[in-house]
């Protein structure tokens, strides 16, 4: 294992400790707490925050922006991808790929990553999205691009190319290291969300909708 190898798994060893303290910090603060009387399931209530609310139709203004809507699922799952094949890389898991499939994988994380790309570029020349974003929107973004684009060319490279490595676990280095700090965090904070979101429209009988009887 290289040095650079060492010391981006370092910063992810210190960007899960991080992301265990936000975490067991919404574990002490104890589940929502409502005198109401329930009139609804919480239960059903999470598990449709979790589930149907997230489609488009069901948010407030998704449905009018599909492609950004799609754009930022698909970035997402560039993310988690590019996650998982770190980890591989760690354990030269990467050079046992056939050619074809880390092209095809470096493809997948190619397009996730030009789907960051226009999601920066629209906040930035969007009036009412610049106007609502901040250092950290756009640093996040950044990041996590960069960290795509890297894997992207890891992977194209098969990762034998010298340069590509080193900028590659570099760029997750500087990933692990802000993701505790910044919007990333909401890693740990989208679950509770949603959680909360469920258990209040849950307890009063508001999510999952109610059919109309006709």
């Amino acid at each position: 294992m290289s040095i650079l190898q060492i010391i981006s798994l370092i910063a992810l060893a210190f960007c899960l400790v991080m992301m265990l303290t936000h975490f067991v910090r919404i574990v002490r603060l104890g589940k929502p707490k409502d005198f109401s009387i329930p009139s609804g399931n919480v239960t059903q209530g999470v598990v449709y925050s979790n589930t149907v609310a997230m489609m488009p139709t069901n948010k407030e203004s998704a449905y009018m922006h599909l492609p950004t809507y799609a754009g930022g699922i698909i970035f997402h799952l560039g993310i988690f991808l590019s996650f998982l094949l770190y980890i591989l890389s760690l354990f030269g898991v990467n050079d046992f790929y056939p050619e074809w499939l880390n092209i095809v994988l470096g493809l997948c994380v190619s397009v996730s990553a030009l789907c960051g790309v226009l999601l920066l570029i629209k906040r930035l020349i969007n009036k009412n999205l610049n106007s609502l974003a901040n250092p950290d929107d756009y640093l996040s973004n950044l990041f996590t691009t960069l960290f795509q684009c890297g894997t992207a060319l890891f992977l194209l490279t098969a990762g034998e190319n010298g340069t590509i490595s080193a900028v590659y676990y570099i760029l997750c280095t500087l990933l692990f290291i802000y993701m505790p700090w910044g919007k990333l965090k909401h890693l740990v904070y989208y679950f509770s969300a949603r959680y909360h979101l469920g258990f209040f429209y849950g307890w009063r009988n508001v999510w999952p909708p109610q059919k109309e009887v006709k």
